[in-house]
């Protein structure tokens, strides 16, 4: 009698508590929304951060001197060009336009490039990385919103010069092929090597003066063996240093053709080149060359960020 009673009572407690175990909250009920996928959130980062960045460019000084330094350049070289004819008096102009608009392009690789390599090292000596990184943001969100905001600055660049230097072309008389302007038309992708370059500097500098001395260094190393070459080239055979410079020669020829794989400058001038002869198919070759280069630097930009981090 005990034990059944004793069953009972303890099944009538069970049924008793039953329902509240079975009880449910109204909040669980609620339906829990979705975050948004990772790339969207990347996507949205990027988006913002480039149109930052374009902003800060336009409403800037450094990019309308850049514009103007390539107007006033191709103006003293159409200059000479007009009175080199008018004191021949062959009246014949081998490719009046195409020194000015390599000229223009390269400019805008070197300004890009220059911008592109304090990008990341100066908000991170000012401490401002460190708060962007709270946001949904990672190494590939931000060297790629400052690849894109690059790009963008680049055609306001070309927007700016390109009307100016066709004004000069109608005022002086001088042709301005239109196959130049179809390579100017895909001299985006051939500057964004330069632009990843300096990323990848940007990335990888302890420090803003660190970057900026950095890319000083490569960009006088790149020039210095393009212009010591073909200086070296004007020695002629009978002079009492050409065999004596003969090592010195051969060394910056071995560098110039190696840097004719790697150096956005090289590129522009053969995609350029290309362009005026309307061989599409070496200009292709030189876009696909382009490209690849841009993703290579840009995936070791990305490592160099994520290696380095955030902190001074």
């Amino acid at each position: 009698m005990k034990t059944a009673r004793r069953q009972g009572v303890v099944g009538a407690t069970s049924s008793e508590t039953s329902p509240a175990t079975d009880h449910r909250s109204p909040i669980t009920e609620q339906h829990i929304t979705a975050s948004p996928p990772h790339w969207r959130l990347r996507w949205r980062a990027i988006e913002q951060i480039s149109r930052h960045e374009v902003r800060d460019a336009v409403y800037g000084w450094s990019l309308y001197i850049a514009a103007a330094v390539v107007v006033l350049v191709g103006t003293v070289l159409v200059y000479n060009t007009l009175r080199s004819v008018a004191e021949s008096g062959l009246e014949i102009v081998s490719r009046p336009f195409y020194s000015v608009l390599l000229i223009a392009t390269s400019v805008g690789a070197v300004y890009l490039a220059g911008w592109a390599a304090l990008a990341i090292a100066r908000p991170r000596d000012q401490g401002a990385l460190r708060v962007l990184f709270f946001a949904p943001i990672d190494p590939l969100g931000l060297i790629g919103a400052h690849l894109l905001a690059a790009l963008a600055i680049y055609v306001l660049f070309v927007l700016l010069t390109i009307p100016l230097l066709a004004l000069l072309a109608a005022l002086t008389n001088l042709p301005l092929p239109a196959t130049l302007l179809g390579g100017l038309l895909v001299s985006p992708a051939l500057v964004a090597p330069a632009v990843t370059i300096g990323l990848f500097i940007s990335a990888i500098a302890p420090s803003g003066r660190s970057a900026v001395f950095l890319f000083a260094a490569v960009l006088a190393f790149v020039l210095a063996a393009q212009i010591g070459y073909s200086a070296l080239l004007q020695i002629p055979p009978t002079s009492r240093y050409y065999d004596a410079l003969l090592f010195l020669r051969e060394l910056l020829r071995v560098i110039r053709e190696s840097l004719q794989w790697v150096s956005p400058l090289a590129l522009l001038s053969q995609a350029l080149d290309a362009a005026f002869r309307a061989s599409w198919r070496e200009l292709m070759l030189s876009v696909v060359s382009g490209l690849g280069g841009a993703a290579i630097w840009l995936s070791l930009a990305v490592w160099a960020l994520g290696r380095r981090g955030v902190l001074p």
